[in-house]
């Protein structure tokens, strides 16, 4: 049918406060939700204001080459490859000029060529869904629900667990191997891909991150993350762009990890901020520490070697070389390199002033 058929995708214009052909639906606009669902076919988009005459502006589209033409709007995101298949077979079946479906024509190229006037009072009926239209956000809202439960039931159908559908929500581009479970209220979108056997938990937001097997996923928030086999992330850790968690890590509570790299079995447990960072394997990193990777002007890498342990409420300022083994002690600010298996101590000797009190609350409360 493809060599057979050209198709002229009309770019809807209703006017300001109106979704428009490029408005996004699940990572693809309403117009590219069209075109994927064309298989190949030969499509050429042209911006159509509703209620113009239709002919003017296919004419210029037409294409000897193609004598089949299918013209479609960009405002039925919901259209698939088989119900214009249909309709294309039956035009030929049935010896037909024109069809005209309920939101679109089926032509054949040389009448359209030679016609004064594209118009039938038939509308052949298709499929239930294919032609709901997108007329304001009320109908976008609506889509996308169909949409959505056409995803979800995709994966369910080819392995995944989706212990929610109603409550999940998949871009377009996204790919979810057979053998994971994802639980409900998670929005997992852009490029993302997730491995057999992965476990996405509740509540998380996840963009464009690889997630490998065996990894659990616990309310967080992942952009442009790599999460290696076996590791744990969550509750309520932030990955941002660049941060790669290695096999067997752990990443706990209100953790935020940037443009970094932990170490296979290291753990960032609980309230710390890695940025730019490269981290060994088997390190600890402490409660309340901040890799201060940022003076004011530029960004600096903060490297540790293999099994460091950073006391909690430690500030490691970049640039800084931790070796292996070394051991920071709980409060320091670190502002030089530690050689390996080395104590590093930053902070003041403890003072205590006995009866300071007596001279300062001079009244009883």
């Amino acid at each position: 049918m493809n060599d057979d058929v050209k198709v002229i995708l009309l770019r809807v214009n209703r006017g300001e406060h109106k979704p428009t052909a490029d408005t996004d639906l699940f990572g693809r606009t309403l117009e590219q939700w069209v075109r994927s669902a064309m298989r190949g076919m030969v499509t050429e988009s042209v911006d159509y204001t509703e209620g113009n005459e239709l002919l003017p502006v296919i004419t210029p589209c037409l294409s000897e080459a193609h004598p089949v033409t299918v013209v479609l709007y960009s405002d039925t995101p919901l259209i698939t490859y088989s119900v214009i298949s249909e309709a294309v077979a039956k035009l030929k079946r049935e010896n037909m000029n024109v069809m005209r479906m309920p939101r679109g024509w089926v032509l054949k190229t040389d009448y359209a060529r030679s016609a004064e006037r594209i118009y039938t009072e038939r509308i052949t009926t298709l499929g239930d869904d294919d032609f709901v239209t997108v007329l304001n956000h009320n109908q976008l809202a609506y889509a996308s629900e169909i949409l959505r439960s056409r995803i979800t039931y995709f994966f369910m159908e080819r392995g995944v667990e989706i212990v929610d559908p109603n409550s999940t929500f998949i871009g377009a581009d996204v790919v979810i191997e057979p053998g994971v479970k994802i639980c409900p209220f998670n929005k997992i979108s852009g490029k993302t891909i997730i491995r057999k056997g992965a476990l996405i938990g509740e509540n998380c937001v996840i963009d464009s991150s690889v997630i490998e097997g065996g990894a659990v996923v616990k309310s967080s928030t992942l952009t442009g993350a790599l999460v290696y086999r076996n590791a744990t992330v969550g509750p309520y850790a932030h990955l941002r762009k660049g941060a790669i968690i290695g096999a067997g890590a752990k990443i706990g509570d209100y953790v935020e990890i940037k443009n970094s790299r932990i170490g296979q079995g290291s753990k960032v447990n609980h309230l710390a901020y890695v940025g730019d960072a490269e981290i060994g394997k088997d390190c600890n990193i402490g409660a309340g520490v901040v890799f201060a990777n940022y003076d004011g002007k530029n960004k600096r890498r903060t490297t540790l070697g293999d099994k460091v342990f950073v006391g909690s409420n430690s500030t490691l300022v970049a640039p800084l070389e931790i070796g292996d083994g070394a051991f920071i002690a709980a409060g320091s600010v670190i502002t030089e390199s530690v050689p390996a298996k080395a104590l590093a101590i930053g902070r003041s000797t403890q003072s205590v002033k006995e009866n300071w009190g007596k001279n300062v609350y001079t009244q009883e409360n």
